[in-house]
């Protein structure tokens, strides 16, 4: 592996990898303690990368097994959190659309809160990574059959907390098609 593309996959792939860790907990000072370790595992185990999915799999693969390791070094109750993930409000939306996005985003918290941890990974993967089934199946070590079939749960879960919100039906719409065309 020739270090130009553990740079370059640093460059494409640390927004991914921060928001991923930022949607399991909560303080931004863990999110970039267990991104730093993230990348170097990556670092670590780049002769061992075989190809056989793509980088950003992989390293979202390893995203979540470090952040499962720190989970059972600290024992936390809470389990996930999306306070920390990354801010990117544009300062030419208003006042009015800001507080609106966060009141959606934060109703989405909320009711990935109490889904159970598979549930929300493939939630987390799906719909807000929009990674492919197969790409999921991979991160989440699964068959593709398990990740359609426990999206398709966590979306019913979801949509019996979140009731007629507008967010959930665009999320639904977006879950119906991409299950059956990814």
């Amino acid at each position: 592996m020739v270090e130009h593309d553990l740079d370059e996959w640093y460059r494409l792939y640390h927004r991914d990898v921060f928001a991923y860790i930022g949607y399991h907990v909560r303080n931004r000072q863990d999110v970039e303690d267990i991104a730093q370790e993230v990348f170097v595992r990556v670092l670590m185990g780049a002769d061992r990368f075989q190809g056989l999915a793509a980088p950003k799999t992989w390293i979202l693969a390893i995203t979540r097994r470090a952040i499962a390791d720190w989970y059972r070094k600290r024992r936390f109750k809470h389990l996930f959190s999306l306070s920390a993930a990354e801010e990117v409000a544009s300062d030419e939306r208003s006042l009015y659309e800001r507080a609106e996005s966060n009141a959606k985003e934060m109703a989405l918290r909320e009711a990935l809160y109490k889904l159970k941890q598979d549930m929300r990974d493939v939630v987390i993967l799906r719909m807000i990574h929009e990674f492919s089934t197969e790409e999921t199946a991979q991160i989440l070590d699964w068959t593709s059959a398990k990740t359609r079939t426990t999206l398709h749960r966590a979306m019913k879960k979801l949509q019996d907390l979140l009731g007629n919100d507008p967010l959930f039906d665009e999320m639904s719409k977006r879950s119906e098609e991409g299950v059956s065309t990814r």
